[in-house]
């Protein structure tokens, strides 16, 4: 048994031992062994530069000699701030967490002050905390998966039922949100949802959910975790389209360092004071320079425009793989909110075949690739520096080896 026994995925070698990594550079880890892969997971999304890289490490590292926290806000924050602010005509920074969950958490408070309701409608995955994960079902399978059907964690959850109720809106069907706000809408708080279920819906299913929800007086928070710094240096989607009233910000901001920023609307600043948002760690400075630092970098570098390219490539070099490996009947790579995610797309037949599934992530961690599967992979910069021609006929041997095997 290994500590931390939870809290994060465990990963195995061939001979089931526990792989546990020692380092990271540009678009490979290596793990204790001396092994290295390929990673498209890089923390789960945060890392977007690339592993270690250069000119980050030096800019972070500057200003470590000059403190860590203060006794309140440093210039750094507000600095911090005007980075986002410039992206929205309408929302100022309220506070910075160290995780998106706090965030979601934060706005789920505010929203209650607000309105004076305690219900919540939620779509998508907005974080680990007990109003954000009880009777869950995995937001990121595909429609058809049994799995986004099937409630989990529903022991050991408080603040989830009865008054304070909150309801799951899985098929992006206009019909079953009306039927949810019909019952519940006139004491429902906020609709809460992950942008990354605009994988699975239009952009016009979500604007009719979002004014259907104003109608009965229910916030919206709009949750750009995995979204956030990828198109520009805050979220991906146009608030004049689709207006929020609370914007959450994280992962990919602060390039691996825990940063996570909540919007809101100046107008309620006697709200926000009075929810209580915000602890120690509020102050620190090292992830509000990592957030200013990125940004910079992401602009220096055209790095919002060579994103979606660098997507491109890996999709169309894991879908070569596909084709080569004669494995296109079971899946096909494709790419995801507007080229700066990606995911592997199984067939009707193996959608819910979990175990070939999970062996197919096995076989490619066994050929130095680590991929997800039931989730969206991540895209750095760094990528831009693989070697195509041998990532294909490395994926390639991983998808033979695993179709022999089903």
């Amino acid at each position: 048994m290994i500590s931390p026994l939870v809290g994060s995925d465990r990963y195995f070698a061939k001979n089931d031992a526990p792989i546990l990594f020692k380092k990271a550079k540009n678009y490979t880890v290596t793990d204790q062994n001396g092994n290295q892969y390929i990673d498209f997971i890089l923390g789960l999304g945060p890392v977007i530069l690339g592993h270690s890289d250069e000119e980050f490490v030096r800019r972070i590292s500057e200003q470590l000699s000059n403190g860590l926290s203060f006794p309140g806000f440093a210039d750094v924050h507000t600095e911090l701030a005007k980075v986002y602010e410039a992206q929205y005509q309408d929302m100022r920074v309220v506070t910075l967490f160290k995780t998106s969950s706090e965030a979601v958490t934060a706005a789920m408070r505010c929203a209650m002050l607000e309105t004076g309701r305690s219900k919540f409608i939620r779509c998508g995955f907005l974080g680990w905390h007990d109003s954000q994960i009880a009777n869950t079902p995995s937001w990121h399978e595909w429609p058809g998966s049994e799995k986004r059907e099937a409630l989990r964690f529903s022991q050991g959850m408080r603040g989830i039922d009865g008054q304070q109720g909150v309801f799951n809106w899985t098929d992006g069907d206009i019909t079953s949100l009306e039927t949810l706000l019909s019952e519940h809408g006139d004491t429902t708080a906020a609709f809460a949802i992950d942008v990354y279920q605009l994988a699975f819906m239009t952009m016009e299913t979500l604007q009719q959910a979002t004014a259907l929800c104003r109608q009965y007086g229910v916030k919206i928070i709009i949750d750009e975790t995995k979204t956030a710094g990828r198109t520009n240096p805050a979220g991906m989607l146009d608030t004049q389209a689709i207006p929020a009233d609370y914007i959450i910000l994280g992962k990919a901001v602060g390039n691996g360092l825990p940063l996570a920023v909540l919007l809101g609307k100046p107008e309620h600043i006697k709200i926000y004071q009075s929810a209580r948002i915000g602890g120690t760690h509020t102050k620190e400075v090292l992830s509000a320079h990592a957030g200013i630092i990125v940004a910079d970098i992401m602009q220096q570098r055209e790095g919002y425009a060579r994103l979606p390219l660098i997507c491109q490539k890996i999709v169309s070099t894991i879908n070569a793989a596909i084709t080569h490996s004669a494995t296109t009947e079971l899946l096909s790579a494709t790419s995801l909110l507007n080229d700066t995610l990606f995911d592997l797309r199984f067939s009707d037949p193996m959608l819910n075949n979990f175990a070939a599934r999970e062996q197919l992530k096995q076989t490619m961690i066994a050929e130095g690739i680590f991929m997800l599967q039931g989730h969206n992979s991540f895209v750095c910069l760094a990528h831009e520096q693989i070697d195509f021609s041998q990532l294909e006929d490395t994926l390639t041997t991983a998808l033979r080896n695993w179709s022999t095997q089903l």
